[in-house]
């Protein structure tokens, strides 16, 4: 074995190849150039193409990575408990060795750390000669095993398991070993990396003197320019005129290398926008992509806890009638609709695979994925399910698609063989889990460009690449530090003595990487000063070069547009012509927002805009209301008018579990149930003091409308009437449930002309004599709030709604005009756009406005 030392440029490289080829008269057919990664194969062959020894022979060495020589060698198949470097065969494979172990139990969370350690072994021992590789775990035995308890001695299991594993399986690289040196080899030729190989040092050995060893070529420093962006975004955008400088003067290809990867997605955008062939050599997780996210629909919308709005994820990804899928969503989103019409628009929803009917009803077909089964079934079930609801043709037509249905094996019969030998039954989470491992643990990788003028790709592979310039953006302190953090859970003894790659070999490495890059011709690095409102300092790698080496200062490139500002106008509609038949049809709250806000009763109201509602399924104190009236509703209707206490808490009881017979998520009204005792007996005290005074329930839950004069429609259902009995002239009491607290109630009845809804029921009664209150319901006690202005306040909003109607109706405009809480809590608040407005413009007053501009 010679050793030299590093030659610059790739011409000087090849020559020293040839000399080794010389001086052990090897063929160049029978000479093998290993190199660190495959991406240096086209750069080699194109400079031994160059050389004179390829002129005069005609031949060139066989340039390899030891994957492509093994895989040029033979097609390896690792059988049922081989370590196969795959995430989801491997976690398979974990999963069985986990319960020989008797930790079956703890599979989800020791399945993911044994897969972890035995790659990391796996790599070692795919180095060592197959017959060797027992007394290397002898070895090693009690280096991995532990004492601790608890935690502690599953993490030891877990790195026994992991070593007896590494041990015992057979690599795709074994047939390296078995057949090198031979006769098809004459010389040998390790290019080295930053980055160290062991299976490439045993190799050299085995050669002896017909093995060389050389590094990558060096290249003189390139120009370095600094630049500090302020934020995230500031970076991108620089890096992207970085690059975009670049091309402009000529220099391409540009390298990008993937530092941050959220960075390198922003920017690959801004310059895919300007329709640069970008080729990205890392690629990105297929778990991330749109394809990947179809098929977990499915598994999320068949669990048996999937929200509505989970399955209405899964159906978007269907080939289904997507207008029936909308009109489901909409009665979903609709506050209070029928149960009915929503049992309706979900059986509209039908499949459409190939203009024929589906084999299984959606919710069927759902329905269907909730046993336990093996791998392999789940996988030929799974695949049923996306051909039934057509989401198969769809992955089929998709680059990313065709990628995750190779992802999940269907395509490998030497997989498949593997999985159906796994005798385990999987529920629906456990299966979910394993898919979503599968995803993480393969890329996506867009198809290439033929002649890209962008390359991304990872910092250690910058190595003796033609390149013309690169701009690495992230580095800064928390992206690049001066080493990697060390994976897996073994402890700095553990890593010593298996032969783990040690922090300071990883910072040795890092600082490699890092010279190399700086050897390209034109190198902008971009570092950001804060996340957040967390400051970050420059890499520790870029400060130590600044100071042993000159950088310029990084010219920002940002091509930057002077924008004139555009006065933003209040707007200020009119609804004239909205009214339908000449009447104007108010309820309570329509009314007020009428009086917070004209504008939002122009967009609410008026043209009926609603705003999306989210489709939260679990109970929300707005929900125990709706049940709590619709309790009390059903008391007073069943309840006699004598009665005793014992009796009136039976029959609340009765109303109550009746009605939450209906609910559909009985689990979360656990909460709201345990108060219901208390809220129970305050309000049956609550009412033996109401009834003592002479008043007596007359109707709860009533609809009713009155008009008034100008076409004024008042609408409304009124929570509950009582009579007084015994009094000469009729009494009526109009009382609203609340479940707010007595405080904010004695708020909003202070002034009955802000607070218009007790006036506003009182009005729709249309009684002489009546009261109005508010009934806080709460668990303490139940409080009556009155409104005792009730009567003088109702011919003021009477004279007050006929105004307003007047004015609307004569096209007085309805500016928005809304202050505090009536802004702050808007849906039209994106409408009116009213943090836009120029200062100059101010609200106006009902009738002062002018119409929209």
């Amino acid at each position: 074995m010679t050793a030299i030392a590093p030659m610059n440029g790739w011409a000087a490289l090849m020559q020293q190849v040839s000399i080794h080829m010389r001086a052990l008269g090897a063929h160049p057919a029978q000479t093998v150039v290993l190199l660190p990664f495959f991406q240096l194969q086209p750069v080699a062959r194109a400079a031994w193409a160059g050389h004179d020894e390829a002129s005069s022979s005609g031949f060139s060495p066989r340039f390899e990575t030891t994957t492509s020589w093994q895989r040029r060698i033979s097609h390896f198949v690792p059988d049922e408990w081989d370590l196969s470097f795959d995430a989801g065969l491997d976690a398979v494979r974990a999963r069985g060795f986990l319960r020989r172990a008797g930790l079956a139990s703890l599979n989800g969370l020791l399945a993911p750390r044994l897969v972890e350690a035995a790659q990391q072994l796996g790599g070692l021992a795919a180095s060592i000669e197959p017959a060797e590789r027992p007394a290397w775990a002898q070895a090693l035995r009690e280096v991995v095993s532990g004492n601790g308890e608890g935690f502690a001695s599953h993490e030891a299991a877990v790195a026994r398991i992991a070593l007896e594993w590494a041990a015992a399986s057979r690599y795709a690289s074994d047939v390296l070993l078995e057949r090198v040196p031979g006769d098809e080899v004459q010389a040998l030729v390790v290019v080295r990396g930053v980055q160290g190989h062991a299976l490439a040092d045993v190799l050299v050995q085995r050669m002896g003197q017909r093995a060389l060893v050389l590094d990558l070529p060096q290249q003189a420093l390139g120009q370095v320019r600094v630049q500090a962006a302020l934020d995230a975004e500031e970076e991108a955008e620089r890096a992207a005129a970085c690059v975009l400088s670049h091309l402009s003067r000529g220099r391409a290809p540009v390298a990008l290398p993937a530092i941050d990867r959220l960075a390198t997605r922003r920017i690959s955008a801004m310059l895919a926008e300007r329709g640069l062939g970008i080729a990205d050599e890392t690629g990105w997780k297929l778990s991330t992509t749109r394809a990947a996210a179809s098929v977990m629909s499915l598994l999320r919308a068949a669990a048996p806890q999937a929200t509505q709005d989970e399955q209405l994820v899964w159906l978007k990804a269907c080939a289904v009638d997507h207008t029936a899928v909308q009109r489901w969503e909409q009665a979903l989103r609709k506050p209070n609709s029928a149960p009915a019409h929503m049992e309706s628009a979900q059986n509209a929803i039908e499949f459409i695979v190939d203009g024929a009917q589906p084999q299984l009803p959606w919710r069927q077909l759902l329905a269907s994925l909730r046993r336990d089964r093996s791998s392999s079934e789940w996988l030929s079930d799974l695949a049923h399910a996306l051909k039934v609801s057509g989401q198969w043709t769809l992955l089929a037509q998709d680059s990313a698609g065709e990628q995750v249905l190779a992802a999940l094996y269907w395509d490998s019969p030497d997989a498949q063989a593997i999985l159906a030998s796994d005798a385990s039954r999987l529920s629906l989470g456990e299966f979910s889990a394993w898919v979503q491992i599968a995803l993480e643990g393969a890329s996506f990788k867009p198809p290439q460009p033929a002649k890209p003028q962008v390359v991304i790709l990872p910092l250690a592979q910058l190595a003796a690449r033609p390149f013309a310039a690169v701009v690495i953006a992230g580095a800064d302190e928390s992206r690049l530090p001066t080493s990697p953090e060390l994976p897996g859970d073994w402890t700095a003894a553990q890593r010593q003595a298996l032969g783990l790659s040690s922090r300071e070999a990883l910072a040795r490495e890092q600082r490699d990487v890092w010279q190399r890059a700086m050897q390209l011709p034109h190198v902008d690095v971009l570092w950001r000063k804060a996340e957040g409102e967390a400051p970050l300092q420059a890499s520790p790698l870029l400060r130590a070069w600044m100071l042993e080496n000159t950088v310029g200062d990084g010219v920002d490139a940002r091509m930057f547009r002077e924008l004139l500002p555009e006065v933003s106008f209040q707007p200020s509609p009119s609804a004239d012509r909205l009214r339908g038949e000449g009447r104007m049809r108010l309820t309570a709250s329509s009314y007020s927002d009428l009086r917070a806000c004209p504008y939002r009763f122009f967009a609410l109201r008026s043209l009926g805009l609603q705003e999306a509602q989210e489709l939260d399924e679990a109970l929300s104190k707005r929900d125990f209301g709706a049940w709590l009236h619709a309790v009390l509703s059903d008391f007073h209707q069943r309840r006699s008018r004598a009665t005793s206490v014992e009796r009136d808490r039976e029959l609340l009881d009765a109303c109550a579990a009746d009605r939450q017979k209906e609910l559909e998520d009985a689990a979360g009204f656990v909460p709201f149930a345990a108060s219901w005792p208390q809220i129970r007996e305050s309000y049956l005290l609550w009412l033996q003091g109401h009834e003592s005074k002479g008043w007596r329930f007359e109707s709860g839950e009533l609809d009713l409308q009155r008009e008034l004069e100008g076409g004024v429609m008042l609408k409304g259902r009124l929570d509950r009437v009582d009579v007084l009995a015994g009094s000469a002239a009729q009494s009526f009491a109009v009382i609203d449930y609340k479940t707010e607290a007595e405080a904010a109630l004695k708020k909003r009845v202070a002034d009955p002309l802000e607070d218009t809804q007790l006036v506003f029921y009182a009005a729709l009664l249309g009684r002489e004599t009546v009261e109005a209150s508010y009934l806080a319901l709460a668990e303490k006690e139940a409080k009556t709030v009155a409104q005792p202005q009730v009567g003088e306040a109702l011919p003021l909003f009477l004279e007050g709604v006929a105004s307003d109607a007047s004015r609307i109706a004569q096209g007085h405009g309805l500016p928005a005009m809304g202050e505090g809480l009536a802004c702050e809590y808007c849906a039209a608040r994106g409408l009116c756009r009213k943090d836009f407005w120029s200062d100059a413009e101010r609200p106006h007053s009902l009738g002062e406005g002018g119409s929209m501009p």
